[in-house]
């Protein structure tokens, strides 16, 4: 219990890292000196006008951070105070082979603070699925602190697949790391196994996503992928 709480604790600095470093970004700059003026006086004004910036961006607080957790206890995971989170059953396990117990597979979806659905995370799943070859190219990965010892070592990606002349489709979830790789390789499953059963967490991205890799290399650098990164990374298993 003593391992997991400190990875629990481990993830959710990631996550507040992750938020203090994007809402940062984002503070408000000073306007810049006027085209007329000397350059001896611009220069002079962009010193200052930098100072300002980084004493602002130092006054920045860590970004506020909710904590949720499974009804079983077990899955956790911090997420922005101001984002929503809705839960509703999951399918009723009826096979007594397969991992999970009727009644405990629960859904959880996050909304951000536009509403618009962002994630979805299971606990509890029955675990099944197939998939077929693809084509798969990572451009991120990472382990899960949280998940660290468990089956497949659950690993954070986010990566395009693409099949024959079938559009591309992009993803962002955890999964078993054999299965992050550049190159032909099976599609594979978000599911990840756990104790209590089969849990997914992914990221809802819309078809086919981005127009182009160079366009998904760009969105890397974004407020809101640091978001969804954090969000992922900071889940952990007690």
């Amino acid at each position: 219990m003593h391992s997991a709480q400190c990875r629990k604790a481990a993830a959710v600095a990631v996550l507040a890292l992750a938020f203090t470093a994007a809402t940062a970004a984002c503070a408000p700059a000073t306007s810049s000196p006027t085209s007329d003026q000397a350059s001896g006086s611009t220069l002079a004004l962009t010193s200052v006008a930098q100072d300002e910036k980084a004493r602002d961006e130092a006054k920045v607080p860590a970004a506020a951070l909710k904590t949720f957790t499974f009804p079983d206890g077990h899955i956790s995971f911090a997420y922005p105070a101001h984002w929503s989170i809705r839960t509703q059953p999951g399918p009723i396990v009826q096979d007594p082979t397969l991992p999970g117990e009727p009644g405990e597979c629960v859904e959880a979806i996050l909304s951000d603070h536009r509403g618009k659905d962002v994630a979805f995370m299971v606990s509890g799943f029955y675990g099944d699925g197939t998939s077929g070859p693809v084509d798969r190219t990572v451009f991120d990965s990472a382990p899960v602190p949280g998940l660290a010892g468990f089956e497949g070592e659950p690993t954070f990606g986010f990566f395009r697949d693409s099949f024959l002349d079938v559009n591309d489709h992009f993803y962002m979830d955890v999964r078993p790391s054999a299965q992050l790789a550049s190159g032909s390789t099976s599609g594979g499953t978000s599911q990840v196994a756990l104790p209590n059963g089969a849990a997914i967490f992914r990221i809802y991205m819309d078809s086919p996503g981005f127009p182009s890799a160079d366009a998904a290399s760009a969105w890397m650098d974004t407020q809101e992928y640091a978001q969804l990164k954090a969000l992922l990374m900071s889940v952990s298993y007690s």
